[in-house]
């Protein structure tokens, strides 16, 4: 009964939050973006360990009604995916240098 009543609440929790202009739609363009970069370092080669688990975290946290720590940890992620990026930029060209001739 308590974990049925618990869910409930989830469920108005999150409906709650997206009946709140702006909140819930801010955060899906924020999550939607550092997937987007999530998946442009994984496709350079670079992508971060941890990126994509944030992103779960961030999905489950929204998914509770938490946008405070889900939006937190969406730029966390989105922080990650774009070191990833500038990484494989610098890479890009840095192994010439470390070629022996």
């Amino acid at each position: 009964m308590a974990r049925a009543h618990a869910s409930n609440l989830a469920l108005a929790l999150t409906l709650a939050l997206f009946a709140v202009p702006g909140c819930a739609s801010e955060f899906e363009t924020q999550l939607a973006e550092a997937e987007r970069l999530r998946t442009e370092a994984a496709d350079a080669g670079y992508e971060w360990l941890e990126t994509a688990k944030l992103l779960e975290q961030a999905r489950e946290a929204a998914a509770n009604g938490n946008l405070d720590d889900a939006t937190a940890l969406v730029e966390k992620a989105r922080f990650q995916a774009v070191m990833a990026i500038e990484q494989a930029e610098r890479e890009a060209d840095a192994w010439r240098k470390r070629v022996v001739r």
